[in-house]
Order: structure tokens, then sequence, then C-alpha cells
């Protein structure tokens, strides 16, 4: 064991020696490990920046507090909720007939010591000083709001309201003041006092506003206490920087209690004994759920709890994703740094031979190469940390306050990251290493190369045929992955793995080692091939192919590295543009380019909003060439509004009962009517800034227009004759017309339709209003009930991306009361971000080039000496380096181009066949950009060696290495 230290030792020592000899080399090196990680550990910190769930779960039970207990309106007769320790599963759905159940029903399942508090969660509210509200006074939302009034003055808020000793509990410390005493006093926020200039003892009125219809985690409470407003005096502070305030029962409490049905309740849980998990599964039967401090703290053990169903699809898909960028990740930081080790033992020959004849055995020659790369490796590890965590912390400074960062920090990343390049660094060395080992001592002394064994007769050839094989096998067992994979959501439970899943994951990492493999091999063979195939090239490109060829342990990751920035800067291009398309299928807008829209927050009455949207358009022109505004209206939602309409799909092209048309058949005009399960039909998702209707909109041709949609000329002249605008391509027919469903009900279908009607139609693709008609047609088919929902505000010039952010702030400082939405993309191919990753990889690219010109420069400056010294001209020695740049590019760029458009086009197959994210139906490669990286990446690589790789006179000294 001594001998071993003893020797390993040695080895370390001529390992630093060595290194620091060649500190460029060496530095090189070092930052070639540290970008990776650095990249690893701030990525790792910024995407997961929240605390863990459950400390989230624990910093949600108020100190003195044993666990919140939240009672829902689901119907008892539906099977329990399946509870996490940290709370509900997930978004639940109200039956919003059912009262949930109350302090008897849940103090039963509890210790006897155990005493329940209620406290009541409000909707979102409008709080503001300019009505005229007596402390305690109540009256109908929105009376004593005039044009007079100042809108400065408005602001949304939360509220809670519980008794005297519930509310200590609820409340952060008071900074000022005292807790309420009586049902006319609140305590605000420190943030909300800001906004509205409120101290101690001023009197605000807290506005619920009409109901939207829709329904947040809290039931119905929204429709409970609905278009009320009540007076209050301030009197107490917390500092706080959301805008929240506290009440005592007497306004919400007495609503919700006068009507029970489908209004959650809430309670806190206050005693000496703990709430056990045991307890918690047990009020699961009333469908309750709670969340408890002792539980969270004494985890229980995986036995105990509820199985939890995985989406096995969501799965292969995150699978998919880990292998393909893991195994570019990996392959671009060991091919980037492997050639720096292979000139490093290249340029050791005479210090290794040296120790070879010495006595040193092959083992502690590789130990000398192998320990260079260790250090190097956990050297650029430590460095890749700290420039990590730097940059995490310092984009952190820039995203306004949430959480601790500094306490959510993923530590565990940094020592993780440092390991990960400590084996990197070891990794790398074991091919140089065992070149170091089969040094002849005689040849290395005389600073000679050492033969290479024979090489077996067609070898060059066999790797050019068994590279294409084994990408022909990973496109077979790729195609068979997908086969495998169905859009249908795929459940189970933890453990439990179906077989067709199982395969699809062998399959797909199958696919991914198999394609890595076969492009290794071809990269593998091309120094030999074109040595071969060069016999009648120019000198300087013999010579290139040759040097190629000798150092094939330099060459082959030098290209290699390249062709794993081009694959995946390409790959990168084609998820980008098949992104676009499909969120172009996914997602409903209301404008496009430079446009914007406002809506309001929290709406009140017509009237009243758009008196707080025009205000905000005034102010928007102060900062912006706003030059007009068009109004958006929306059939009522209101459940006593009168009629409705909406599109339905024609008489010769209805899906069977359950089943609704497919993306495919909703985006394009004429396409085949295919009809799915609702889970994959055709549903965009919508960008809108208001919560009123979206199914039917209203507006004249003049606000068609203003939206900038593709397409919105022709659909304003439909409106225009009295025609209806619909979103999905599958409710026009043949001849052009819709069929229109009316009736009572807040969405029309075939089924509720009172009456039917057909307008002429137009197909605006990407528009979020499912069916729009004009004012008058409206009044015409009988839509008398109508909301203001918003304003399409235009400029001229069209706002640029920088202007949409800067009217986004101007909002923000001048109202909380106003919501804005702007185009979802600024081009046809994603936003200006989406070419950052792309410059990037391309810069990442010619780095590598110029990288491997510098390692072969200094591997070849005697062999160009020489050349200098037998009459070769400067000229002819730029050809020769420009030509070692070419047959570096020709390896890597064509190859890498063909892998990234591959790897991208079976990324959008998985997206496809799976149907996550939507239905992915086109992939979009977009040559032109694909064209332009190649160019780039080509004309900056070769700038950059004619630079780099200027021929000098300098002699070589003939030191000992």
């Amino acid at each position: 064991m001594s001998s071993v230290w003893g020797r390993s030792r040695a080895a370390v020592r001529l390992a630093r020696r060595d290194a620091a000899r060649h500190r460029a080399r060496t530095i090189l090196a070092t930052l070639l490990v540290a970008l990776p990680i650095a990249a690893l550990i701030a990525g790792t910190a910024l995407l997961s920046p929240a605390p863990p769930t459950r400390d989230q779960a624990l910093a949600g039970i108020p100190d003195g507090v044993q666990a919140v207990i939240t009672a829902t309106a689901i119907s008892q007769d539906n099977a329990p909720i399946p509870q996490l320790p940290e709370g509900a599963p997930g978004p639940w759905i109200d039956d919003l007939e059912q009262i949930p159940a109350g302090e008897a029903e849940l103090t039963g399942s509890l210790s006897s010591g155990a005493r329940l508090l209620q406290y009541w969660n409000a909707p979102r509210l409008l709080v503001t000083t300019g009505i005229p509200l007596s402390p305690g006074e109540e009256a109908k939302a929105g009376v004593g709001i005039t044009a007079d009034t100042d809108l400065a003055g408005i602001a949304t808020t939360d509220m809670q309201e519980a008794d005297s000793e519930a509310l200590t509990l609820l409340m952060p410390a008071l900074t000022a003041g005292t807790a309420p005493a009586t049902k006319a006093e609140a305590v605000i926020t420190s943030s909300l006092a800001d906004r509205l200039g409120l101290g101690l003892g001023d009197e605000i009125a807290v506005v619920a506003p009409p109901s939207t219809g829709w329904y947040s985690s809290d039931g119905r409470i929204g429709d409970v206490v609905a278009d009320a407003q009540r007076g209050y005096r301030v009197s107490g502070i917390v500092d706080d920087e959301a805008s929240h305030v506290w009440a005592h029962n007497g306004w919400i409490s007495r609503m919700a209690t006068d009507d029970k049905a489908g209004v959650d309740g809430h309670w806190l849980v206050v005693g000496d004994e703990p709430v056990t998990w045991a307890q918690a599964r047990s009020m699961n039967q009333l469908q309750a759920f709670a969340v408890s401090r002792h539980v969270l703290t004494e985890y229980p053990a995986d036995s105990e709890l509820y199985p939890v169903q995985v989406d096995m699809n969501a799965v292969l898909l995150q699978i998919a994703g880990i292998v393909l960028t893991g195994a570019l990740g990996t392959a671009l930081v060991l091919m980037l740094v492997t050639p720096a080790f292979a000139v490093s033992t290249d340029q050791s020959r005479r210090t290794l031979g040296l120790a070879a004849a010495t006595g040193a055995t092959p083992a502690d020659l590789r130990r000398i190469v192998n320990a260079q790369g260790t250090v190097i490796g956990a050297a650029g590890g430590l460095l890749g940390a700290a420039v990590g965590v730097a940059i995490a912390f310092l984009i952190d400074g820039w995203i306004p306050p949430g959480q601790d960062f500094a306490r959510s920090f993923p530590w565990w990343i940094v020592p993780t990251g440092i390991g990960i390049a400590t084996l990197l660094g070891l990794i790398t060395t074991l091919i140089p290493a065992a070149s170091a080992a089969r040094l002849q001592p005689v040849d290395a002394l005389k600073d000679r190369p050492t033969p290479r064994r024979r090489t077996k007769p067609g070898r060059a050839k066999f790797f050019a045929i068994a590279g294409p094989v084994a990408i022909l096998a990973a496109a077979v067992a790729g195609v068979l992955s997908l086969a495998g994979v169905t859009p249908t959501p795929e459940y189970t439970t933890p453990g439990t793995v179906p077989a067709s899943a199982a395969i699809s994951a062998v399959l797909l990492v199958t696919t991914v080692v198999l394609a890595i493999v076969g492009i290794l091999l071809l990269v593998r063979a091309m120094p030999s091939l074109g040595a071969r195939v060069a016999k009648r090239a120019p000198v300087a490109s013999r010579l290139a192919l040759h040097d190629a060829k000798e150092h094939r342990s330099r060459f082959v990751p030098a290209a290699t590295a390249i062709l794993v920035t081009v694959c995946a800067a390409s790959y990168f291009i084609v998820v980008t543009g098949s992104m676009t398309a499909n969120d172009r299928d996914r997602v409903g807008e209301v404008v496009q380019g430079g446009s914007l829209v406002l809506g309001t927050d929290i709406p009140i009455g017509n009237e009243i909003d758009r008196l707080v949207i025009t205000d905000t358009i005034d102010a928007l022109r102060d900062a912006l060439p706003i030059n007009g505004h068009e109004p958006i209206y929306s059939a009522s939602i209101q459940r006593d509004a009168s009629l409705r309409f909406g599109a339905v799909q024609p008489l010769n092209r209805v899906c069977p009962e359950g089943l609704y048309p497919d993306t495919a058949s909703s985006t394009e005009i004429g396409a085949p009517l295919v009809c799915t399960p609702d889970i994959l039909a055709y549903s965009p998702s919508l960008s809108v800034p208001w919560w009123g209707g979206t199914d039917a909109g209203i507006m004249d041709s003049d606000a068609l227009l203003a939206t900038g949609m593709d397409g919105a000329a022709a659909a304003a002249a439909v409106l225009e004759d009295g025609g209806i605008v619909v979103n999905n391509a599958a409710r026009l027919s043949a001849d052009g017309t819709v069929r229109v469903a009316l009736s009572s009900d807040p969405l029309p279908t075939e089924e509720n339709a009172e009456q039917f009607v057909e307008l002429p139609g137009a197909f605006l693709r990407g528009f979020a209003f499912a069916a729009t008609v004009s004012p008058d047609t409206a009044t015409e088919i009988g839509v008398t009930d109508w909301e203001y929902v918003g304003e399409i505000v235009t400029a001229d010039p069209e706002l640029t991306p920088a202007q949409l952010t800067e009217a986004r702030t101007t909002i923000k400082q001048h109202t909380s009361l106003v919501r804005m939405t702007e185009a979802n993309s600024y081009r046809e191919w994603g936003r200006d971000s989406a070419l950052i990753p792309i410059a990037l990889l391309a810069a990442l690219a010619v780095a590598a080039s110029a990288i491997s010109l510098l390692l072969a420069k200094t591997q070849s400056r005697r062999d160009v000496t020489t050349m200098l010294a037998v009459g070769a001209t400067k000229r002819f020695l730029r050809r020769f380096t420009l030509s070692q740049a070419i047959v570096l590019l020709a390896a890597g760029v064509p190859l890498g181009f063909v892998a990234g458009i591959a790897l991208g086009t079976y990324q959008i197959a998985w997206n496809r066949a799976t149907g996550i994210g939507g239905a992915w139906i086109e992939t979009v490669p977009l040559w032109g950009l694909q064209a332009g990286l190649g160019l780039t990446i080509i004309g900056a690589s070769v700038l950059a060696v004619l630079l780099i790789g200027r021929p000098t006179n300098t002699r070589i000294t003939r030191t000992i290495d």
C-alpha cells in the first residue's frame, strides 16, 4: 500500500510540473471544464428556486396552530380526496350544491382537546378611499364611484375574516395600531397603505364586484359575496409586500353562513395535541384535507401514503428530454477537454520517457496523465461552482423578490457539480493515458513517436460501414419506441411500469446510444478515409489530412465537439420552430404584432370598467405613440342573462357524442374531420387580460382590424356583411356558412340549443374568441346582454418589444386594476430570445475549432519551423492552416446538421406521440435559419483560423519536453 501511495505521489508531482510548464494549456483546459459546470449550477438553481413543497406547506401553517383544514364542496358521494401530507394533490372541482363538512363533523376526527377556529377567504376584491362609505356601512358594489373618482385611489386586495383569536394567529405581527376590535375595523398591509396613502384611522371601502362566473379553490364564494361593498376604519398595519386586508367576522362570514352550498370551509386547529396522519386521512372521508405541522415534521412512511397516479407519457417525455440533453452535454464536455490532454501527452513524451527509463511502469505513466486530468477537473469544478453560484444570485437579483433565495438555493448541486467535473477530468484522460502507457522509452527520449500498432486491413473501412449501420439501427429503434406510445394518458402507481412504457423507454435509450456510437464511428473513420482519397489533392490539403490521421487523439474529439455543438444548435432550431407552430395552434390571442389589449383585473360594471381602462390609456399616451383604441365586448355569462350564441359543427360534419374535432381538423380549412376524446381535442388556451367570457365575442370591423391578426381584413369584411368569425375551421361548412346555436345556457352547444341560425362565416386562425359577431348582428339574432371586457390599443408606428415592456411597467405604476396582454410571439419562429442559445452554441462551435487550431499549432510548431527552413512560404503555411480548419469543419459541421435535424425531428415525434403540450402537427426545421447558422459557423471559424494560425519565424528550443 505504501508503495502504491509513493508512486501516486510521484505521479502527482510530475503532473503538476507538466501543468505548470504548459500554463496556457492548463488554464484553457480548466476553463473548458468550468464553463459547463457553471451553467449546470446556475441553471439548476434558477429553474428550481422555490423551497421544497414540505417547507412551503409548513410556512403556510401560522405559529401556534397545529393544522390548517380545508373542507371542500366536493360531493361526498364521490371517492375521498387522496391527500398528500402537503395538502390536496391538485385543483378540485366543487359541487355548487354540496354543503361542506362542518365543525361538528371535523371535530369527530380530532383529539378531544383540539379546537377549531373558522376563517373565511374572500375572492379578489377592490379597496378604495374614493367611496363615501362609513365604517360598518354596506351598499351595492360601485355605488359612489363616478367619473370624478380618483382612480389612483383604488387597488386590488385579498381579504380574510375571522374572530379575534383566529385573527391574532392569521395576521403577521403589527407594526402600528391594534387588531380589529369591532366589525367596522380592519388591518391592512404596508404595501396597500403605501399605494393608497393610508394611515391609522383612515376610512376605506372594500368592494366585492359582480361574479365573473369563474370559481377558485374556495368554491362559489365569488357568487355569495358578489356585487357588495362595505366600509372599514384602519386600526392596524402589518409590514408585508402583498396587498391584504384582515377584518373581524361580520360581512364575508355572514353571507357565506347564510348561503353555504358550494362554499369551501377553512379552519385552524389549536390545542396541545398534534393532528396525526391517521386523523388527516379520516377527514378525507368528509372530502376535507388537513395540513398538519406534526405530519410534515414527522413525515409518514411511503407505505402509509396514498398511491399517487403517474402519467407514464409524461415520464417517458421527461426521459426523452433528459437522455437527449444529457448525452449531448456530456459528449460536448468530454470532446472539448480531451484534445487538451491528448496534446499534453504528446508534449510530455520525453518526460514520460525519462520516467519509464528510471523504472516507471505503464500503470505509473497512466497515473501521471490521470492525476493531471483529475486535478484540472477538480479545479475547473471549483471555479465553475463559484461562477455558477454568483451568476444565479446575480440573475435572481433582477427578479422580483419572492422566497428567500439563499435559503431555497439547492446547495446540493455545488458538491455534485464539483464531483462531476472531477470525474469528467479523469474520464477525458483515459485515452491519452492509454497512449502514454504504450510509450517506448527509447522512442520517447529521442523525441520521436512510438510506432502505432499495426492496423488491421480495412479497419477504417469497417468504421465507415459500421457507423451508418449503427445510425440505421438507431432509426429503427426510434420508430419502434414511438410505436408503443399513445396520446391517451396511461396512468399507473409508483413502482408499477406498464410493459409498453418499459419497452419504449429501453428503445429510447437504445436509439440515443446507437446514434452516438454511429456518429463517433463515422468521425473516427474520417481521417483515414480522407488520407486515402486525397492523393490528388493539393499539398497543403494532403498535409492537413495527414496531420488529422497522425493526431487522431486530438482531431477526433475536436471534430466531435464541433459536431455536437452544431447538432445541439440545429436541434434547438427544429424544436423552436416546431414549438412556435404548436403554440400558434394551441394559444388563442386577441392581438398580434405591436398592438396590446387591456382588460380589468376585477370587473365591476361596464361603465366603471370603461372609465378605468380609458384612464390607463391616457397614462400610456404620455409614454408611447398610442393613436387609438377599439372596444371589445362579450356575450354575458351571468346566469340571469338572455340568449348567448356559439358556433357548432355543420350538420354533415358532426362528431359522435363524446368526441370532438382534433387540432388538425380545427386549424386548416378543408382538412379531413378527425374526432377524438375531449383530452385530445382542439381546445386552445387563451391569452386575454380579463375574466369575462371568451367564447362569444362582440366587436365591430374596426376592432377586428386593430387586432393585427393574419387574415383580419377578410374576417372584418365578413363581420360587416352580418357574418360570424370562428377560430375553429371545423365549424365552417363547405359553402362558407356557420351554424350558430342560441341558448340561455352560458355555453351553447348542439344539445342545449334553443334554436339555430346560419350566418356567413370566416375562419381566423389563432383568435381568442371561439365565435365573434358585430354588435348589429348580435342584436339581430337576439343577444342583448353584453359585457364590456376591454380595449385593443394601437400605436403608430407599431410598438416594439421594448415599448411593450415599457407599457407594462407604466400600467403597473399607474394602477393595479388593469391587466395587459401583448402578442405571444413577435416573429414567425418565436421570440428574439430564442436566438440567444442558438448564438451561444454557434459561438461554442467556433471556439471549438479555434481551440483545436491552437492545440494543433502547439503540436506542430517544430514541423512548421522545418517547413520554413526548407523553403516553404508563409502563404503556403497559411494554406496549410486553413486546410486544417476546413478538414476539421468538414468532419463536424455537415454531420452535426444531419444529427441535429434528426434528433429534433425525433423529439417532436415524441411530443406528437404523447400529445403532451399540444398536437405538434408540424415539424419545422426552419431551413433558412439552419443555413444561416452553417454559414456563420464556417465563416467565423475560417476568420478565427486566419487570425490565430498566422505562421511565425520563431525558432524552437529543444528542451527536455
